[in-house]
């Protein structure tokens, strides 16, 4: 239903919302530069349905403030933010969907992740636009959207996702322990290292045995699992967004896995973009050869 007045009169009022919605995006990209959660969430209705490029649903204007307050803190300390409107359609005078991208930068001005989110937009009774729901998502490579189609790109594309593919595990004998799995699980032990741990892999996930130390802490089993990530920032991201410290970076000139993080329980694991190591796997991300993480 059209607003009242004359054409000219509504073209006026339409160019002033136009202005008003794109105000919204400008604001919280002040808001991400600042780092202030506060600012950047002014621009969402107290209520927003806010969908997070994982999935995850903070509730409304608070949730969002706490999860980009942690994102301000942690791994995205220091970044900017480049918005941009590609298209607004007005379904009421009141009422329009946008189509915006964005681009995190790191502080050198390089790209660190795009993302492209599709918002429902809202004219509260004192004309003040709000962002009443926002699904924000990773769009797609250029390759992966202009591949021809193909006997195999007819079925659905299995979802990429964080993979579980590393356990570790205190051992009092870790050659003895080895064996036994090469021997009754056929696993294949690719690197030892001089302390007497050893790593086996059954081509898909890699089992570090790791030698106990009678002087340390440590307790024997079950020590730490592993996942192999397509990004770290992304991953870490979504956990401090989930209340969980920030994953903390390790540092070692073996190729450990990157981070390690905790759940809310107190379990740790770990991080990898490069892989753990051991024969490559039949599906998923690539695992390099070598050393792995412990």
């Amino acid at each position: 239903m059209d607003e009242p007045g004359t054409p000219a009169h509504r073209e006026v009022r339409r160019a002033e919302d136009l202005r008003a919605i794109a105000a919204l995006w400008d604001e919280f990209a002040r808001g991400w530069a600042a780092g202030d959660a506060r600012r950047f969430a002014a621009s969402f209705a107290e209520d927003c349905d806010f969908t997070t490029v994982r999935g995850g649903k903070p509730a409304g204007r608070a949730g969002i403030e706490a999860g980009h307050a942690a994102l301000f803190r942690g791994p995205y300390a220091s970044t900017t933010l480049d918005t941009e409107l590609r298209a607004v359609r007005f379904l009421r005078p009141d009422l329009a969907t946008v189509d915006a991208a964005s681009a995190i930068r790191a502080p050198g001005g390089a790209v660190r992740t795009r993302t492209h989110a599709l918002a429902v937009v809202e004219r509260t009774a004192e004309r003040t636009w709000l962002i009443t729901a926002f699904h924000n998502m990773v769009p797609a490579s250029p390759a992966a959207r202009e591949a021809p189609p193909s006997k195999e790109s007819a079925m659905p594309a299995p979802v990429t996702r964080p993979a579980l593919r590393h356990l570790a595990v205190v051992a009092r004998d870790p050659e003895k322990l080895a064996a036994f799995y090469g021997e009754v699980f056929s696993m294949e032990l690719f690197h030892r290292d001089p302390d007497g741990s050893c790593f086996l892999s059954d081509g898909y996930l890699t089992l570090a045995l790791i030698k106990h130390r009678l002087d340390g802490e440590t307790p024997v089993g079950m020590n730490h699992f592993g996942f192999h990530v397509g990004s770290t920032a992304e991953v870490s991201e979504a956990l401090v967004a989930a209340g969980t410290p920030e994953p903390a970076e390790r540092f070692t000139d073996r190729t450990y896995a990157e981070y390690r993080a905790m759940d809310p329980e107190g379990n740790w694991f770990d991080l990898s973009a490069h892989g753990f190591g051991g024969p490559r796997p039949a599906a998923g991300p690539a695992a390099p050869a070598g050393p792995v993480e412990a």
